[in-house]
């Protein structure tokens, strides 16, 4: 059975779930394919610079003032909710089955409160403009506890336009804990973009995964002492125990924090998982967490693509995924 759950912000918190045993299957399926060809794909942030109209590499003072100049609260309100891409590749080799890796735990951030199970300050909204058609657009994604406190778990198409001759993605943010346009812990522009040439180059849906690594706040503050960060596994089963988190643009217009939680299975012939939460357009990133805790921290194993074919789809973390991990969670400005 699947359940959602809109966010509300008055709720009491430490709020039980529906259930209080979350524990996660055996490892009975194989996961991921992993082509010898793909490697971790990355790249410095570039900003669009509205005053010079081009694009820039600069320095975290200047991307601070000219990203936080250009999301105007209009271009907030007005941002597309992005879309799941296309299926583009769908046969998925014989590999060996991995045990479950722990890469990281939960923390919580320095005031030791991220809200509640139904509204975490860990959740948080992305905007971006798409270089390739010069829109603005909206994702969802979840801070990641490593040692730089710096990390932000999403989806591929929500850095990358995806594919042979993609580009990465101009002026994102992070607004963890956004509300109805309210911005309780700041924004947070991205550094450093960190995905797998599966996506960048291919456009294999089944590596739409991205890790962005964030510069400080406008108060100075890095995201995970701010917000705190969820934990990150890789490999194991695909019956697996999740919620949802994430701003899907079917519900509430992408305003508030929906949550959907049930078990996963496999998607068809292909190394992602599957759930039917009818999240629509900006759920995309949004973490997909096993044990999954009444102060709204969990473990992330996958993130959410969008709505493909009537259910909602996120691609299997293996150990391509993990050496992506290992690449960014250090990685400071």
């Amino acid at each position: 059975m699947i359940f959602t759950r809109r966010s509300v912000l008055g709720v009491i918190s430490g709020l039980a779930l529906v259930s209080t045993v979350l524990v996660a299957a055996p490892a009975t399926a194989a996961p991921a394919a992993t082509s010898g060809a793909e490697s971790a794909a990355g790249a410095a942030a570039l900003v669009w610079d509205e005053a010079a109209q081009a694009k820039r590499r600069v320095s975290a003072g200047q991307a601070e003032k000219i990203v936080n100049d250009y999301w105007t609260k209009e271009r907030l309100a007005s941002a597309t909710p992005a879309d799941a891409p296309t299926h583009t590749t769908s046969g998925r080799p014989p590999v060996e089955v991995k045990e479950t890796v722990t890469a990281s735990a939960p923390a919580a951030p320095k005031d030791a409160s991220t809200r509640d199970a139904w509204f975490s300050y860990t959740t948080g909204k992305i905007f971006f403009l798409n270089p390739k058609d010069n829109l603005t657009y909206s994702c969802s994604g979840g801070a990641v506890n490593t040692g730089s406190k710096r990390l932000v778990s999403t989806a591929g198409h929500c850095v990358h336009t995806g594919g042979s001759g993609g580009a990465w993605m101009l002026n994102w943010i992070f607004i963890p804990g956004y509300d109805h346009g309210s911005e309780p812990r700041g924004r947070f522009p991205a550094y450093w973009y960190h995905s797998s040439t599966g996506w960048t180059v291919d456009g294999n849906w089944q590596r739409d995964f991205g890790l962005v690594v964030t510069y400080d706040n406008g108060s100075g503050q890095r995201l995970v002492d701010t917000v705190g960060g969820h934990g990150f596994r890789v490999n194991g089963g695909f019956s697996r125990f999740v919620h949802i988190a994430g701003y899907p643009g079917n519900r509430d217009g992408g305003e508030v924090q929906w949550y959907c939680w049930g078990t996963t299975d496999q998607w068809p012939s292909a190394s992602a998982y599957r759930l039917g939460c009818d999240f629509g357009g900006g759920s995309s990133g949004g973490p997909w967490l096993e044990d999954y805790q009444p102060n709204g921290l969990g473990y992330v194993i996958s993130a959410m693509q969008g709505l493909l074919n009537g259910a909602n789809s996120g691609p299997y973390y293996d150990n391509h995924v993990l050496d992506v991990f290992n690449a960014a969670k250090d990685q400071t400005p």
